[in-house]
């Protein structure tokens, strides 16, 4: 009786957490965000584009690097919170102790093999003074890199512990770091000096969380290593699964930066990295956000209220999705002048055609927790897989049919558009009205407006496209208000009648 009071205590903790957990992780990215853009920004003005393609590579191949971790820090969070609740020291030190070890024996061996595919990657792409420092810069990114996996460890541990907020808050502390150290040096070190501040956020983060997890006194030893076979099947059995739909995740943008650099340049490759992190901070926050859906789901597939929940959800993040895309649209022209110190068409028509695509994205990415919630998470491996294919094919039919530069940015986001098409099919044998989103007027009005900039940007007509714009936001802004009171008008009409 006792051992149940405990655990439904727990669990309210748990449930009143969610909010603060989630707030942490939207702060989170938002930082993750400014860093990033601010780098980028500075690399651009201070370095050129050509640098920024250099870095957007090594960023590329080091994210490649991430499948030399298996998945093993993944699975912590499946299996800890159980062992937490029971505080079974011993089973928790050995399960730790287990990744740490399969990191040291697997994944370091596997990211110095990496880095020979990772030159030859660059090789094909870069002449030799580019290459020269991509070879400069590329060893300290793959050392963050392992550093980064030691760090997932225990950062998985919080996690399991619900303590998503102090993770949160210690790397937002890094990424601050990173930004400070990235400006200190790279007037003096250049690229090297960004590399450098990436390399000393890992290792700052790692041992900041060695010293919050040693104050918790929550393991027999602060740093295990060793191996302990049944922990290895546990944590190899669901690492596997779902490093498989990690490795196609992470292949997708060095796949899209390859194909880009090879047919339109290296200074096409720096435009569609900048108009990416634009537009992806919103897709971010969208993550952040509904991947509380997944147990939720479940429970409303037990009680039969799968469809009723779905379609609440559904509408919340199409609102939010579009209403995102409207704001990146009306605010990329200063994220664009602060970046070139220009007005540049090119890099603003970029950014209009990604943000389609992730738009999409974002909003069926309400299906793609509903996926993994209903047991259809095999189905997210295909998803996957359509988009890498798909931008195989077009890739090479652009490569032999068209020299336009806005058809390869294009490629993306026809990618993530068709894989919304199949998420959505995927979902529909459990959930009646998962095409729904494609039937939405907010959604077909920003399709308008997107192509409507398009255009104006291509004849660059700069006067009217700045006036487009935020007219159209006040225009979207009235619908959604209209909207709302009718939908008012209609709860009231049903409570009266219920009276």
């Amino acid at each position: 009786m006792i051992q149940i009071i405990k655990r439904i205590s727990k669990f309210y903790k748990t449930i009143r957490g969610i909010n603060r957990n989630t707030g942490w992780l939207i702060i989170l990215n938002m930082v993750i965000a400014l860093s990033q853009f601010i780098v980028y920004a500075l690399i651009n003005k201070n370095l050129g584009k050509e640098f920024l393609g250099v870095w957007s590579l090594v960023v590329a191949a080091t994210s490649i690097g991430q499948i030399s971790s298996f998945g093993f820090s993944n699975s912590l969070v499946r299996y800890l919170p159980e062992m937490l609740l029971n505080n079974e020291k011993e089973d928790i030190t050995k399960m730790l102790g287990t990744v740490n070890f399969s990191n040291f024996i697997l994944s370091l061996p596997i990211l110095f093999l990496l880095y020979f595919p990772a030159i030859q990657y660059a090789a094909h792409l870069l002449n030799q003074p580019q290459l020269l420092i991509f070879k400069s810069v590329i060893p300290l990114s793959m050392a963050a890199l392992f550093i980064n996996n030691l760090f997932s460890v225990y950062s998985y541990l919080l996690d399991a512990m619900q303590k998503y907020y102090l993770r949160s808050v210690l790397q937002i502390a890094g990424w601050l770091f990173f930004l400070f150290l990235s400006i200190l040096l790279m007037p003096r070190y250049r690229l090297l000096g960004v590399a450098i501040a990436f390399f000393a956020q890992s290792v700052l983060q790692f041992v900041i969380i060695l010293f919050i997890i040693n104050k918790r006194n929550l393991l027999q030893k602060v740093y295990p290593v060793h191996f302990d076979k049944a922990s290895f099947c546990k944590v190899s059995s669901f690492g596997v699964k779902s490093q498989l739909i990690n490795v196609l995740v992470i292949f997708f943008d060095p796949l899209v930066k390859f194909f880009i650099t090879k047919y339109i340049g290296l200074t096409s490759t720096g435009i569609y990295e900048i108009s990416n992190k634009i537009v992806m901070q919103a897709r971010n926050l969208s993550v952040s956000t509904n991947q509380v859906i997944v147990p939720k789901i479940i429970l409303h597939k037990n009680a039969g209220t799968g469809n009723r929940y779905f379609n609440q959800i559904s509408k919340r993040n199409n609102l939010f999705s579009i209403s995102a895309g409207m704001l990146i649209l009306l605010f990329s022209p200063l994220a664009v002048y602060f970046f070139s110190s220009h007005d540049d068409n090119t890099l603003m028509q970029c950014v209009i055609i990604l943000n389609l695509g992730w738009v999409c994205n974002m909003i069926t990415s309400v299906h793609y927790y509903c996926c993994i919630g209903l047991d259809e998470i095999g189905r997210l491996v295909i998803y996957h897989l359509i988009l890498s294919i798909t931008v195989i094919v077009f890739y090479l039919g652009l490569s032999y049919y068209s020299p336009i530069k806005l058809l390869y940015f294009s490629v993306p986001s026809i990618a993530l558009f068709l894989g919304s098409i199949y998420n959505s099919y995927a979902l529909s044998k459990k959930i009646e009205i998962s095409f729904s989103w494609l039937k939405s007027g907010l959604l077909l009005y920003f399709g308008l407006v997107s192509f409507l900039l398009l255009f104006m940007y291509q004849t660059e007509s700069k006067m009217t496209t700045w006036l487009i714009m935020p007219v159209s936001f006040l225009l979207y802004i009235c619908w959604i208000l209209k909207q709302y009171k009718a939908e008012k008008l209609v709860n009231l009409n049903k409570t009266d009648a219920k009276n």
